[in-house]
């Protein structure tokens, strides 16, 4: 049982890793996306990723199950960009270092953000 709770808990700690090297370079290299030296506020927003993934995401998953199905599991990107979107969006109103000069930039990263984190998901398993 220690093993197993060992391997869980260096899973969360590598996928949490791997999701704050995926906002710091999504912030760095889209441009209209600024990110402060404000290490902090990345590890928050990452926190809140991880909390909006672990416990909103499956029930939105759940909710739009039909439309899931019926666009054959393409909707579910349309979920994820939604949770990264309003994570961006709480990151700027609680003022985290992290800023966008508009949706369209916003977008892009929750589209980035949302792709190389499902990735990392399909890669790293529960």
């Amino acid at each position: 049982m220690q093993a197993t709770t060992t391997v869980m808990s260096m899973k969360l700690l590598f996928r949490a890793g791997v999701n704050a090297v995926i906002v710091w370079l999504t912030f760095t290299y889209v441009d209209g996306l600024s990110f402060g030296d404000d290490w902090v506020g990345l590890v928050l927003v990452v926190v809140m990723l991880a909390f909006a993934n672990a416990f909103v995401r499956p029930i939105l998953k759940l909710l739009a199950l039909p439309v899931r199905i019926a666009t054959l599991g393409l909707f579910t990107l349309v979920i994820n960009i939604a949770i990264v979107f309003a994570v961006l969006w709480l990151a700027e109103k609680f003022d985290l270092g992290l800023s966008s000069d508009g949706w369209q930039p916003a977008l892009i990263g929750a589209v980035v953000i949302s792709i190389l984190t499902s990735i990392v998901s399909t890669i790293v398993k529960d």
